[in-house]
């Protein structure tokens, strides 16, 4: 980047970046988000926790994950398992759902991680490496397999009262493959990856200048966190974070590194943030209220709401699970809906207040979205272990679907919000004063 100047993901200043020390990390001083950190070795690292990833990624996919035994019988489950007895429960959606969660989404999150640090080791790196970055980053999000391990653990619980739980030896590989993602993410420095791409218009990096001549203009002001970058017609490429003067202030061009269409901010972001939040609280309801599960014992039929799991959890006495659950399934969904639709009012409104605080709260919804998806886990895999059929069989119930709704549209209207418009109307106001 011309001059180590950036703009904020988050407010969208422009500050310079200071030499940063081995292991040293920079926030902005604004608003508080991540703009770099320095990680030695980060793709030499990340190759190997990578290739160790995908060997582990394997053994927990083909290997039983947990086996139930009652009354002389028994069964067992891998995670693929899982998801097809949800499809053939005809819990189509929701059985597409998890696949891709925790299955689709860390394989493809493996796949193109080692195939961009294999492609990365000459240099230039072909422009392709850059796609299989943005589409690996973009999968992150979700790939929820500690989401997942976690309700295996709850659902375990509750299978424990019925019958005999014996862990597999997918469960331990995908425990190791948890821990391998996170060092994966830990290490991973795409700074370095995209410093090393070959740039959208042919170019080799070292050759090109993101900002042209004449640079950011005033520099002093910049250093002081004065300017922001629709201020001094730069915009920040979204995919590979590359600062670039903008053609027009309308349509302000492509990025010359990755060639993703620029944009000051995201285009209709209010808008589709509350058509998303809308519609997730259209299906909360539902989901709180149908049941989503129903168990048939012995000729008796039971049907169970995420509250009832709740209850059962904890008149079980497991009482730190039924906390986990209840926060996770039924107040954080809830709470990211208040919080999202707050943003939304304050933007809107002009508010000029408590922006720093604000961008903390829609940085909390961002990392906690993902949780809520506990609850379709532990169903998913007590209706894959449950099926002792004339004894004893789990089926899931239309709450499930409407939960999973629910999780999906929070996390895709997080997403689609921009946190820069939080900022926006203090910067309108500061410079009408100057």
């Amino acid at each position: 980047m011309h001059d180590n100047i950036v703009s904020c993901p988050g407010c969208d200043m422009l500050q310079r970046m200071p030499p940063l020390p081995p292991g040293g990390r920079v926030r902005c001083s604004r608003c508080g988000e991540k703009l770099a950190a320095h990680k030695p070795d980060s793709l030499d690292r990340t190759l190997a926790l990578t290739i160790a990833a995908a060997i582990v990624f394997i053994v927990a996919n083909v290997t039983p994950l947990m086996g139930l035994s009652a009354v002389g019988r028994q069964a067992t489950t891998t995670v693929v398992g899982g998801v097809q007895e949800m499809w053939a429960q005809d819990e189509k959606i929701t059985a597409l759902l998890v696949a891709f969660c925790v299955v689709l989404a860390p394989a493809i999150q493996i796949g193109f991680t080692l195939a961009v640090l294999l492609a990365v080791r000459r240099s230039p790196a072909p422009s392709w490496a850059g796609m299989l970055l943005r589409w690996s980053e973009f999968f992150q999000p979700w790939s929820m397999l500690e989401v997942m391990m976690l309700g295996i653990l709850v659902a375990l619980v509750k299978i424990a009262s019925l019958a005999n739980v014996i862990p597999g030896v997918g469960m331990f590989a995908e425990g190791a493959l948890v821990g391998l993602l996170a060092a994966m993410t830990a290490n991973f420095d795409s700074d370095e990856v995209w410093a090393r791409v070959r740039w959208a218009n042919g170019e080799e990096p070292a050759r090109v200048s993101p900002l042209g001549k004449g640079g950011v203009g005033d520099r002093r002001a910049v250093t002081n966190g004065e300017l922001t970058g629709v201020q001094a017609g730069l915009v920040s490429c979204e995919v590979c974070g590359l600062l670039s003067r903008a053609g027009r202030a309308d349509e302000p061009g492509y990025c010359p590194r990755c060639g993703e269409e620029l944009v000051f901010r995201r285009r209709n972001a209010i808008e589709r943030t509350w058509a998303l939040i809308i519609a997730a609280a259209i299906c909360y309801f539902p989901a709180n209220i149908l049941p989503v599960l129903t168990t048939t014992a012995l000729g008796s039929i039971e049907h169970d709401t995420i509250i009832g799991g709740v209850v059962l959890l904890y008149t079980t006495g497991s009482w730190p699970l039924a906390l986990i659950v209840l926060i996770a399934s039924v107040m954080v969904p809830l709470a990211k809906l208040i919080a999202l639709s707050y943003l939304l009012i304050t933007v809107q409104r002009g508010s000029t207040r408590g922006n720093r605080d604000r961008s903390r709260l829609y940085r909390l919804v961002e990392f906690i979205g993902r949780w809520s998806m506990l609850d379709v886990f532990v169903d998913t895999f007590t209706v894959a272990l449950i099926q002792l059929q004339p004894l004893m069989s789990v089926e899931p119930g239309p709450g499930v679907l409407f939960f999973a709704a629910v999780v999906v549209l929070t996390m895709l209207a997080a997403q689609s919000f921009d946190p820069r418009l939080i900022w926006d109307s203090s910067n309108r106001k500061r410079d009408q004063h100057v």
